[in-house]
């Protein structure tokens, strides 16, 4: 059973960094098992992130036995893998030039691996202020991709991806906000990617100007869900995608 979210061919987008996005990226039948068994009372009992606004429920909870269903657990030991890894790598290319480093598993793969790979479970609560204002990801992450899942009976509106340009190139963001952009570096919002059943963006995050951000929910009144899809440099490797000034 192919479990992969790239089993459609992407096109990859370069500007104004490298990402895709793809439309009903799982087959119909194994999306709505995998929503049908979504862990939703794993994700509650978890320490809630953000000032109590996000639950995250992490491959190396996930991957432990009778913790999630047969089909979760499958999913996130294959979008953990080096399989996978190289599967992105395939698309991102020549942009993507990391070789074939020793990876696993966060909380799983010995501490000396160079990446760790993760496969997250989120719940946002209905919350209608924006979930996250631009901003950058940690340094160390290679590469981050969001599958959204929503509830069928979800009819709020925004909580979307939104992917921005940026103006020169960032040197600071405000740590204390998240890496949040400060306004001098913020361009235009380039695309929107709607928070849609099924739908799977990824980037590469391969600089500091890698600018992106959520929209404001409204009329919500159930949870935000989606699985995040994150490959990074362990600490041990002591390596970075990009430098940034992060001040608090």
């Amino acid at each position: 059973m192919n479990l992969s979210v790239l089993q459609k061919k992407p096109e990859l987008i370069l500007e104004p960094y490298p990402h895709f996005v793809i439309e009903d990226a799982l087959p119909r039948d194994i999306y709505e098992q995998l929503e049908k068994e979504w862990p939703k009372e794993q994700l509650l009992s978890t320490e809630p992130f953000d000032l109590g606004i996000c639950y995250r429920l992490k491959a190396d909870e996930m991957l432990k036995p009778a913790k999630v269903s047969s089909l979760w657990k499958e999913f996130t030991e294959y979008h953990t893998s080096m399989d996978f890894y190289n599967e992105v790598k395939t698309v991102f290319s020549e942009y993507m030039k990391q070789g074939n480093p020793s990876l696993g598993p966060r909380g799983w793969v010995e501490k000396s691996a160079q990446v760790w790979t993760d496969c997250q479970a989120v719940m946002h609560t209905p919350v209608t202020t924006t979930t996250r204002s631009p901003h950058i990801d940690n340094p160390r992450e290679i590469y981050a991709g969001l599958l959204y899942m929503p509830y069928k009976e979800d009819t709020s509106t925004g909580g979307e991806f939104q992917i921005y340009d940026s103006v020169d190139l960032v040197q600071d963001v405000d740590m204390k906000k998240g890496r949040q952009i400060f306004e001098h570096n913020l361009g235009k919002v380039v695309k929107t990617i709607p928070y849609k059943a099924n739908t799977f963006v990824m980037f590469l995050n391969n600089s500091a100007n890698a600018i992106h951000g959520v929209t404001p929910r409204t009329n919500a009144s159930v949870h935000r869900r989606s699985v995040n899809i994150i490959a990074e440099y362990s600490r041990a490797s002591r390596m970075n995608m990009f430098t940034v000034n992060e001040k608090c």
